[in-house]
């Protein structure tokens, strides 16, 4: 089995997020952004291995949703930010650095 971080970054104020690749599902509460690091939270999920997978975050109380595929053997990172009424999804073959 493989894992996928998602770095829920920027634009999260007490949101409930939800994030599914490859049968996993998980649902974070209260995901508030950090302002002084640009981080609310980090979400990892297990996934099979070997193979691209179709990915869903959502932040259902706000209406965001963004789907992407991601292949976790080459980009396990996911950085998501909440901007301008929507989420931008940022697949990385490197985790991000925080100050």
């Amino acid at each position: 089995m493989g894992s996928i971080q998602v770095y829920l970054e920027n634009g999260f104020e007490h949101d409930r997020v939800t994030v599914s690749a490859g049968g996993a599902k998980l649902e974070k509460s209260d995901v508030t952004t950090r302002y002084q690091v640009g981080l609310a939270s980090v979400v990892e999920l297990t996934v099979p291995d070997g193979v691209p997978l179709e990915m869903t975050i959502a932040v259902p109380d706000r209406g965001l949703t963004a789907e992407t595929t991601v292949d976790p053997q080459v980009t396990p990172y996911l950085r998501v930010n909440a901007t301008d009424g929507s989420l931008v999804v940022q697949p990385e073959a490197v985790p991000p650095m925080f100050a």
